[in-house]
């Protein structure tokens, strides 16, 4: 096994697992692969914070005692959105070679969608 087939350096098991998954499914360009390190990045960032919330509970004491929102519950929230964009710019194909829209593309075609309807006159088809 190469040492691009292992990984970059210091993945930890969900983001190795993804690697591997990836690599062994899909053949992928310079660009892809720096977003497929990135995905896995942040697929163990997602794991080391979702542990931290399970082990400390979704509130901890602020710094007067008050309760607050565990600061790893947006951080986590955050993460997992980029894990999101960066699938979708990644844009894997699914077993039946489609990829999904990126919220951006899927926003184009909506608009797009509603424009041609209106040319046909289907005001309320989009």
């Amino acid at each position: 096994m190469s040492t691009a087939d292992r990984g970059p350096r210091g993945l930890k098991a969900r983001g190795h697992r993804f690697w591997k998954a990836v690599r062994e499914g899909y053949e992928l360009n310079v660009d892809e692969l720096e977003v497929l390190v990135e995905v896995c990045r942040c697929l163990d960032d997602c794991e080391a914070l979702a542990g931290a919330v399970e082990r400390d509970g979704l509130t901890v004491p602020g710094s007067s005692g008050q309760t607050r929102v565990h600061p790893a519950v947006g951080e986590l929230r955050a993460t997992r959105a980029l894990v999101g964009r960066l699938l979708a710019q990644l844009g894997l194909p699914d077993a039946d070679g489609q990829t999904l829209d990126s919220p951006v593309r899927a926003r184009a075609r909506g608009a797009a969608n509603k424009r041609w309807a209106a040319t046909r006159g289907d005001h309320g088809a989009a």
